[in-house]
Order: structure tokens, then sequence, then C-alpha cells
């Protein structure tokens, strides 16, 4: 046992144990009078025995009595602790999990968040007088709840302010803030070598970690001042059953665009077999259910933080059966003609609800509008011709000298798509936009000197634009070499310079191919710059480039973002606000500043959201988990942050407890005996 002010103990024992020890050898003035006799008053007698003062101290209840009642008060006044945890720095760094799993309901009704929060103030409670604690929230992004204080009762105000989310859980970023509020900041100064250093070092810090370990980036976090040996870690819940939506596609037939296609992937993370209903709702309509069996996951022993289940397509026997408990669910073809939200709910009451619905907005099924501008290229326009889209064309002068009621929509263009053959240009209203030899007139892109006699050296065959595409086909005689900025993405590099990449700039989408297909030679004679054209790949590679750049508009669901990930809104021409209604119904205000975009990146709840007013198409969006590690509720044994592991302590975190309410008790004890031997006493 510790006391956290020792020395209150030795001044009240001075104040107060001297003068009730003095108290027992004064003496008593009393006045004389002649009784008859003395026989009842034996008793009193005794007392005429310390009337005399410092006489022999007598052996006295009371006085042992009273002794110790001082005694258990001063102590009480030192503020005893139990030392159950060996902590000897002052400085406390609380870190509280606020992700998607941490909304789990435990069996004793309570989410794991709550506990957390729970544990997380009795770790305040048992902090020093003198000490200091900071609270850190996190889940996809940190935040700090409370800087550095030191009134307890403040610090569990702001850990009671901790709201859910049902964001995916990211430690680095919490990590970097807590190292950041606990080191000391060099002032610079104008000269060279003048810095001032700091007088002291920052104190070492206790850092607990309150969380059931699902941190996709433990392993990624890397820590500059923090020994993570001495952090502790606090497992949060026992809870493992669950089975959750890790996708889903809403599309359209390319064909007959009025049957609509919904599929989900599902899988099952508890340990049990389970058998459900997954639902699908369009625009609010059930339309089909599908019986779904899952067998239950794997369990692995030496589990740690962060890992999702054993990887599907390996040789293992885990990699077997963890691919057994992932389904799609196919549902019959709906003939829809309207343009709506498409849901799929899974019927089960497991641990976690944030992912047993997931949605989708389809829109009105109509063909993609595409515009190509060029001097005439009979490939693309046979290509573009046996698609399922409407397309016209233009020459490069028709198009810079159109009306801005043909290619505009507002400050979006008017055509889903635009085809650049051979032609830069400046004329860019928001829209999506493919370059053929040519590149959009932008900040920090251009054309460069022409490159010959290379060959494609690499490419991404990841891309939803290559997909089905066998890059390596692809022989090209002359591109240009093109000068992008660091944001774009490359999708085909030559042996020096980018051959197609993609760039994403305010609300447009550019893709660029730094080679045209027709060239020509130096005396102006068209020539075929590559094969490409006239392959089966180079049909299928338009289709991909057409469907990726219009957001697939006329065949897929456009896609939702991850919650808490930020999202940008067209909004109508000469609107200041726009109200963005979220999926509990709430409202937010949103200002444009004049801007023909919205952002918007209160995204922490799963659901649909809708911006009023907004642009027809494009006023609804959805937020999906689609987070297979978070969705694996079971707490982890171990957690490992950069290189090491530490193992996660289960149940009822250990504090320094205070003692002082003890204490009291026995004083309260004491006291009631010692009222009961002096009336005892007195009893004549």
């Amino acid at each position: 046992m510790n006391f956290l002010s020792p020395g209150t103990i030795a001044i009240a024992a001075a104040l107060t144990v001297p003068p009730l020890v003095a108290l027992y050898f004064l003496k008593l003035k009393r006045e004389v009078h002649a009784v008859s006799s003395t026989m009842l008053w034996k008793r009193a007698v005794q007392d005429l025995h310390v009337n005399s003062p410092f006489q022999r101290l007598r052996s006295n209840l009371l006085l042992f009595l009273q002794l110790l009642l001082l005694c258990i008060a001063v102590v009480a006044l030192g503020q005893p602790m139990c030392k159950t945890v060996e902590t000897n720095e002052s400085t406390y760094i609380i870190m509280i999990d606020q992700s998607a799993s941490m909304n789990v309901l435990e069996a004793d009704g309570k989410t794991r968040l709550e506990r957390a929060k729970e544990q997380a103030k009795r770790t305040i409670e048992g902090m020093p007088d003198d000490g200091r604690a900071m609270v850190i929230a996190f889940c996809d992004r940190a935040t700090v709840v409370s800087s550095f204080d030191t009134d307890k009762t403040a610090l569990a105000r702001k850990i009671d302010s901790i709201e859910p989310t049902q964001s995916s859980t990211a430690l680095g970023e919490a990590m970097s803030l807590a190292e950041a509020y606990t080191q000391n900041i060099i002032i610079g100064t104008e000269e060279t070598g003048g810095d001032i250093a700091p007088e002291t070092t920052a104190p070492p810090a206790s850092v607990f970690l309150f969380t059931d370990g699902r941190v996709a980036d433990a392993e990624l976090v890397s820590l500059q001042s923090f020994d993570v040996a001495k952090m502790t870690v606090q497992s949060v819940g026992t809870r493992a059953d669950n089975v959750g939506i890790i996708a889903m596609d809403a599309r359209r037939s390319y064909e007959r665009p009025e049957i609509l296609e919904v599929a989900a992937t599902v899988q099952n993370f508890g340990p049990d077999p389970i058998t459900f209903d997954a639902v699908l709702y369009v625009d609010g309509d059930n339309l089909d259910v599908q019986t779904v069996e899952l067998p239950g996951a794997p369990r692995i022993d030496d589990e740690t933080a962060g890992s999702p289940a054993p990887e599907v397509g390996g040789a293992s026997d885990d990699a077997s059966d963890a691919a057994d408990t992932i389904q799609v669910i196919a549902f019959d073809p709906v003939e829809f003609s309207g343009g709506g939200v498409v849901e799929v709910a899974l019927r089960t009451q497991d641990a976690l609800d944030a992912d047993n619905r997931a949605w989708t907005v389809v829109p009105s099924p109509r063909h993609v509008r595409v515009l190509l501008v060029t001097p005439g290229n009979l490939f693309l326009e046979k290509v573009l011709g046996t698609l399922p889209l409407d397309f016209e064309t233009m020459t490069a002068a028709e198009y810079e000298a159109a009306p801005d009621e043909k290619l505009l929509d507002g400050q979006r263009s008017t055509f889903d798509v635009v085809i650049m053959d051979t032609h830069s240009t400046d004329r860019l209203p928001h829209g999506n936009y493919l370059f053929w030899g040519s590149v959009p007139l932008i900040d920090g892109v251009a054309l460069g000197e022409e490159i010959k006699d290379e060959v494609i050296f690499n490419w991404d065959e990841t891309h939803p634009v290559l997909r089905y595409v066998a890059a390596e086909t692809i022989s090209v005689n002359v591109w240009r070499r093109l000068i992008v900025p660091t944001e774009t993405v490359s999708i085909i590099d030559g042996q020096t310079s980018p051959v197609l990449c993609y760039l994403a700039r305010d609300a447009s989408q550019f893709l660029i191919s730094a080679f045209p297909l027709i060239a020509e030679t130096d005396l102006g004679e068209p020539y075929m710059n590559t094969t490409w054209v006239t392959q089966v790949d180079f049909v299928v590679f338009m289709q991909n480039a057409i469907q990726f750049l219009s957001s697939n508009v006329a065949t897929r669901g456009r896609k939702g973002v991850s919650p808490g990930d930020p999202i940008t809104l067209p909004v109508p021409e000469g609107t200041k606000w726009i109200n963005i209604r979220r999926p509990d119904n709430s409202v937010d205000r949103v200002p444009t500043a004049g801007y023909q975009t919205a952002h918007y990146a209160r995204t922490r709840q799963v659901g649909v959201y809708r911006a009023e007013p907004g642009v027809a198409g494009d006023d609804v969006f959805t937020v999906n988990l689609f987070d297979p590690v978070e969705s694996r509720v079971e707490p982890a044994k171990t957690l490992t942050i950069g290189s090491a592991s530490v193992e996660a302590k289960s149940g009822t975190i250990e504090v320094n407890q205070p003692m002082w309410s003890y204490f009291l008790i026995a004083f309260l004890v004491v006291l009631m005996f010692e009222w009961v031997v002096y009336n005892k006493r007195v009893f004549v």
C-alpha cells in the first residue's frame, strides 16, 4: 500500500495526538462539598487519581480507542492506495477504440464502448492527485477528446462524451497524436544553430489502450518514443458470433437495361454454423428472399489483432475452411425501370448490426451518352457503333465553336463521356474524358517529346479499364512523353514514360493515352499507329473505359463510400447551402461557398444519405462497412504494434485503488465502540 500524501499524515498526527494525550494529564479543578457518604461515589472517586498534573499515565481503554481513531483519520488523510499496478509515471494517455466493432452488445447489456469508457474512468480514478491525463478516441481517424488535464471529474465527463461510430479501426494516427503530445517542442530561430531546446525532457507516460483488438493497421504503426512492452492493452468484450456483408453489386443487363441483377457476398465470422435469410429490397419493396447456410469460421489459437480470416485460395486446411464461410448470394433478376435505392438485408441476430445491411443507388435505365471529337477515325466510330450507347460526332472546330447549351448542363458536361481524338483543349466542363494522343490543358499536364523504339514495360492488370484485356499484346509505333502531376495513377507504362494514365481533378475524370490510334508521317499522311484497334481486346477496353469513366450510369449501381470517407456532391447552380439528410433522419446543413460542388465528411454511420436540394441523379449516396477485419468481432488475444506484440488483458483492468473509504468505515466502527465504552464508564 502506498500513500499519495504521506506528508499529510505527519502533520495531522503532530497536531492531534499530543493534545489528546495531554488531556489525560490535565488536573480537573473541582469544588469541594461535604456529603454524608461516598458509598455510591466510588467509581467517581477514581477520577481523582488524575487530578494532579504529570501523574503516571494509567492504562485507559478510552485513550487507546481515541488514539486509534486519530491514527485511522490521519492515515486516511494521507490518501492510501492499494498498489496493484506497477506505475511510476504520473502522466497517463487513455486511448479508446470507438470503431464499428465496439458497438457489439455484450451479455451484460452494455456495448464494448460503454465497457471501455467505464474502465477508462476507473483508470483515471486511480491516477495520483498530482498526475495528468489526456484522452484520445480513434476509429478511421483519431480525435483528441481531452488534452492533458489534472481534473479527474472533467476527464470523466470527456470520456462519457465519446460517441460510437460505424467506421473501421486505424491506430497509426492515434499513436502519432499521443507521441506528439508527449514530446518537447524545439523553438526554431532564424540564426543557424540557434534553435532553443527544452530545458527538461518530456515526462514518461503510461499508455492505456482500450480496444477489442480489431485494428487493420496495427502492424504498420511506427513508434518513436513509446515502449510497446510497457503499454497496457485492455481487451474489451467476449462475443464472437457475427455474419456480415463484405461486398455488394447491382447492375443492369447491358442489352436490356430495365433488368436489374443484384449480388452480395456474405461471410460467417463466428465459430458456429448459421442459417439465415438474405432479403432484397428495391425502393423499399421486398422483391426476393434467399436462404443461406454457412459453416462456422475456423479458430486460430495464436491469432493476432488486425488479422482477417485466413486467405482464400491457399492450400492449407484453414484457408479451405475460410473459403467455405464465404458465399455469393445471387438474387433473381428483377424488372426495375426506374431509379432508386437497392438494399440487401440479412435477417439474423448477431453481434454487429452495421454489416447486416448494404445499399447502393441505381439510376434510371438509359444508354450512356458519348461525344466523339475527331478529325475522322473509322476505328473509333465502328467500335462505338457496336456498343449499346448513344454517341455523337464533332470535329475539333465544331466542338470549340459549339454553344454552351449544347455542351453544358449547368457546370457539367451534357455527355456522360467525351472522347478527344488527337485534340488537346481547355474547354472542359466537369465531366469524364478520354484523350487519345492529346491531353487536357490543365495545370500540370502536357505532352512532351515524341518517343519511338520503346516497348510497353509494365501495366496494372487489376485496374477496371484493363479487365479482360491482354495488355501484353498491345503494340504501338510512337507515342509522346506524358508530363502529369504526382497524383496521376499510371495504368500502362513504357520504359521511360506512362502510356496510359488516370487523373481525377475537381469534379472531372481524365483517362489519357500518350499515343494516337492514327498518326501522321512527316509528310502529313495518316497511318495506323497500332494494330490494337483491329483486335477484340480494343472493343473490350473501350467498353471498360466508358463504363469506368461514366461511373457505370447505365449498367451498375453507383459506388458508395466507406464510413468516415469524404464525398464530393454536385450542387445546383446558385445554391448557397444544401441539407444532408442522414440515415438517422437528422439533417446537416453544408455551405457550398459559391462553388458547384460541396464536400461532406460526416459519414461515420452506414446507410443512405440524401442531399436537398441536389443535382438529379447525384443527390443520393450510400455508406457501407464492407470491412472483414471489423466484422470479425471476436476480441484478439494479442496486439501487434509495429514489430512488437503485447498481450491483450481481458476482464476488468487492474488499477491502483484508493483505500481512504475503507479507513473511513473503520473510523466509524471504532467511534461507535468508543461511544459504547464511554457510556459504560460514566454510568453510576
